[in-house]
């Protein structure tokens, strides 16, 4: 007879088995998601890190301010960039000096954010968290770059209006003008920047350039100088603006008044980089106006653009000063006040300017691009603008960490 083989039952075995595998591929697999969402932490911690770092670097050479917008900019708590689905986020931001780059007495900002990831899966390992970092450095300046500067000031009579057009003794807009303007030098290497400031309307005299234009019979003149601080560079010693300098004294001290003629005066700004700026340099105008172009010279004749068409004439003149390789810079500033009026151009006599622009318009057809072209519709601080600026011009960027 033949024996029954003997068949013992392995199914216990192998559900044990099942389940060790099982365990083992979900924990794989829990380790591959939550590896993946620390990975998706970092991008955002480290876009975070970027934009506090560009924001602290844009607020250089002081460290204080530096470090603060830098972690006012992070994605810890109160931060511009928290983010809810991740919490626990830490910034911690400080600056240094890059030896490669002028430093009075830092140029760059480190940031780092760090958060502790919470695992989803990866517990069954042991792995309750993952911890992410991402770094980033900024200058301001990143490298010294020689150029020449002219600032273009509009210090018409508006500029001592306020928003409705009432008089306004402290002259308010007038003053965020010059700070704007101080806090650009301050970014601005003496060694190997020099700066320059032309106004309009005209001075009557150099001796003269600080007392209050007459109206308009400056603009007649030819011989009335619009650049009454002429390319420098003694506007800074040791980090430190120089108040006794021309240009810095003659920022503080001009008075506003009289009517608004854009084109001569970016003209006589380039006449001053071309006579005085250096060869192989790139040149630099910075304008700011506060509101349309509304008068023309009288010794170009009834029949002149210059009259007819005062801000088609200043984007002709822009036009012909970009062609010579200069970079513009144009800021609208209040161009809504008087209910728009101030928008309005209009020609020598006060009629509307044909064919029709506005000054919005004509700001923003005299800079070389829209990225340099800065509108601020109402009254207030300037300093942001001019910061923004001298970041462009001066080279604020992110860097590889390896070159810090």
């Amino acid at each position: 007879m033949r024996r029954r083989l003997d068949t013992r039952d392995e199914s216990g075995q192998v559900l044990v088995l099942f389940a060790i595998a099982l365990v083992a591929l979900i924990g794989m697999l829990g380790l591959v998601i939550d590896v993946g969402h620390a990975y998706f932490v970092h991008r955002a911690l480290q876009a975070d890190a970027d934009a506090a770092a560009t924001a602290g670097a844009n607020e250089l050479p002081s460290a204080a301010n530096a470090v603060a917008t830098a972690q006012a900019y992070g994605g810890s708590a109160g931060g511009k960039n928290v983010r809810d689905n991740i919490p626990g986020v830490s910034t911690n931001a400080a600056t240094q000096c890059l030896t490669r780059a002028p430093c009075n007495p830092v140029n760059a900002v480190v940031v780092t954010e760090h958060a502790d990831v919470q695992t989803f899966f990866a517990r069954v390992l042991g792995i309750n968290s993952i911890g992410v970092t991402a770094r980033a450095t900024a200058c301001s300046p990143c490298e010294t770059r020689p150029l020449d500067i002219m600032l273009v000031l509009d210090r018409t009579g508006s500029m001592c209006w306020d928003h409705f057009g009432r008089p306004d003794p402290g002259c308010t807009d007038l003053e965020n003008a010059r700070e704007g303007m101080k806090t650009f030098l301050q970014f601005m290497d003496p060694g190997t920047v020099r700066v320059g400031l032309a106004v309009l309307p005209p001075a009557v005299s150099m001796s003269d350039r600080c007392s209050r234009p007459p109206d308009l019979s400056s603009y007649d003149d030819n011989s009335a100088p619009y650049v009454i601080s002429p390319l420098s560079t003694d506007f800074a010693h040791d980090g430190q603006l120089d108040s006794s300098s021309q240009l810095v004294s003659t920022i503080d001290c001009v008075l506003g008044g009289g009517g608004t003629s854009y084109a001569t005066a970016l003209e006589a700004a380039q006449a001053e980089l071309d006579a005085h700026g250096r060869a192989n340099v790139q040149d630099v105008i910075v304008f700011l106006s506060d509101g349309a172009a509304n008068y023309g010279p009288s010794y170009y004749g009834d029949t002149s653009p210059y009259r007819v068409q005062p801000c088609h004439q200043g984007v002709s003149s822009a036009g012909a000063i970009k062609a010579h390789g200069t970079l513009v810079y144009s800021i609208g500033y209040d161009l809504d006040a008087l209910d728009g009026g101030a928008n309005t151009c209009q020609d020598s006599w006060g009629n509307l300017e044909a064919p029709s622009i506005s000054a919005y318009d004509t700001l923003r057809a005299i800079a070389t691009s829209p990225d340099t072209f800065y509108n601020k519709p109402g009254p207030g601080d300037l300093k942001t603008i001019f910061t923004q600026i001298a970041s462009d011009v001066t080279g604020t960027r992110l860097i590889d960490d390896s070159q810090s």
